[in-house]
């Protein structure tokens, strides 16, 4: 589920149950609501609530910090292609080649992962990233160096590249941690539960009507932040791409040597 069906549904289950007991609580029978039920249904609810609160924070704590390591990571990632730009600049014209086929590979990885990755960054082959990274490998084992001080690059060269796959296996698995949905039915069940209870025993009027509209749209935001946070890469609360697209910028402002 997206992050506004969440947020929506958790707000219309929430509001739409405090406002079903309030109802309801007009037409119970008077010792249905006697202050033995209210302390028995008070005493459950209670403890759902407790369960629901540890739980929100828990998730909270787990997405922000799968946030930040998402960072992390895109500025790891940036940094392994920023190595092999420059040790390819330091090879000379023979590496101008991979040299073109890394900066498309950036651009296709960058468009691959955000979606609203600027055009003018958009690569210009129409070839999967992973294609043009393969290529790229196939051209730097292709060097052929004519001294030691050479050979000895083409092999840091090489073993740059092999982090490079790394951190992009590492950056594509922080964009599938999605929250389970059935997690999420769950806990909003729970929520519906606690503000269906708060009804049940509330006076009907417009105060108490605006604090639980009020109440229900809090929490409604809260959970729409988590799951927003959950994935990195696409809504309103994403992880900034400017690090890859920094070093796309470098790798390009000047030609290859040569």
């Amino acid at each position: 589920m997206t992050s506004w069906t969440v947020a929506a549904l958790s707000f219309a289950c929430m509001f739409g149950g405090a406002l079903g007991a309030l109802a309801l609580a007009s037409r119970l029978p008077e010792h249905h609501l006697s202050s033995a039920t209210q302390d028995t249904v008070k005493l459950g609810v209670g403890m759902i609530a407790a369960v629901a609160s540890l739980i929100l924070g828990l998730m909270v704590a787990s997405v922000q910090g799968s946030f930040s390591s998402t960072g992390t990571d895109v500025r790891s990632y940036a940094l392994s292609l920023l190595s092999v730009d420059v040790d390819l600049r330091h090879y000379g014209k023979a590496a101008c080649p991979a040299h073109a086929l890394l900066s498309d590979y950036a651009r296709g990885v960058l468009v691959q992962t955000w979606a609203d990755a600027p055009a003018r960054l958009q690569p210009k082959t129409h070839a999967p990233a992973q294609v043009t990274l393969s290529e790229l490998d196939n051209v730097v084992r292709g060097l052929d160096p004519a001294t030691d001080s050479l050979k000895s690059l083409k092999d840091i060269i090489l073993a740059e590249m092999r982090s490079v796959l790394t951190e992009r296996w590492k950056v594509s698995g922080d964009s599938n941690s999605q929250i389970p949905t059935a997690f999420i039915v769950v806990v909003i069940l729970w929520l519906a539960l606690i503000f269906s209870s708060f009804g049940l025993f509330a006076p009907l009027n417009a105060v108490v009507v605006g604090a639980l509209f009020l109440c229900s749209a809090s929490i409604a935001g809260a959970l729409f932040l988590i799951v927003e946070m959950a994935g990195p890469f696409d809504g309103a609360i994403q992880v900034s791409p400017d690090p890859l697209v920094e070093v796309i910028t470098y790798m390009e402002a000047k030609p290859c040597p040569g």
